[in-house]
């Protein structure tokens, strides 16, 4: 008898919670799909009527964009959601939960789907972090999410805990200055046109002078007659 569609979108659902976990938790290469169907308490054999493969399990995953773009989503202020997800007590949390810092190294390696899917979610929470500027890929907003991420990215990874807690508060830091507003730049008076002098043309001297070392003929001649 063939399952309803109700009952087999709760299967398929259900395939999709707990690879994600285990990609997260354990990645790509470390996840076979027996391990997925196992926790699902499912037959390998039920994969198929749901997915081709691994990689195009793994790829939609990467889009459904769990962890910090449904947070900011669901969020008015965003200040909050980045403290949270910058939280040191937190980082355990934030890292195997969320895909762009859980997963980067995976997708990176992995087939151009996955990578297309991971851009996009990266693009939401960017827009996201820009909420009310004129520009969806706002400069700051894109330097926010590279903090953030990277930051959770690197402290999870670092073995030294002194290290990672000064990744998050720098991150976390950096943010909060980066969220604030700026003031705007004052309209620079309009400067009036300069009028251009043509240079002054050169007069000889030379002339002037001779002329006025030589004395007039008329002035010699009066003179002889006087004399």
């Amino acid at each position: 008898m063939p399952i309803s569609a109700t009952r087999k979108a709760a299967i398929r659902a259900e395939i999709v919670e707990h690879a994600a976990r285990l990609f997260r938790l354990r990645g790509h290469a470390g996840t076979n799909i027996d391990d997925i169907m196992l926790a699902a308490g499912l037959t390998r054999g039920a994969f198929y009527a749901h997915f081709t493969s691994k990689e195009a399990l793994f790829a939609e995953i990467v889009r459904m964009g769990h962890g910090l773009l449904p947070r900011l989503r669901a969020a008015e202020k965003t200040e909050a959601v980045l403290d949270a997800y910058l939280d040191r007590e937190a980082i355990a949390a934030s890292a195997q939960g969320c895909a762009l810092a859980s997963l980067a190294g995976d997708v990176a390696r992995a087939p151009l789907a996955a990578r297309l899917a991971y851009a996009n979610v990266l693009h939401g929470v960017i827009a996201e972090l820009a909420r009310g500027k004129r520009r969806a890929l706002d400069a700051d907003a894109t330097a926010i999410a590279i903090l953030a991420v990277g930051a959770v990215t690197l402290a999870r990874a670092s073995g030294d805990t002194r290290l990672s807690d000064w990744l998050l508060r720098c991150a976390r830091r950096t943010a909060r200055a980066l969220m604030k507003p700026k003031p705007k730049a004052k309209p620079r008076a309009k400067k009036s046109p300069k009028r251009r002098v043509s240079p002054a043309k050169k007069r000889s001297t030379s002339r002037p002078k001779a002329a006025a070392a030589r004395p007039s003929t008329r002035a010699s001649r009066s003179r002889g007659g006087r004399a």
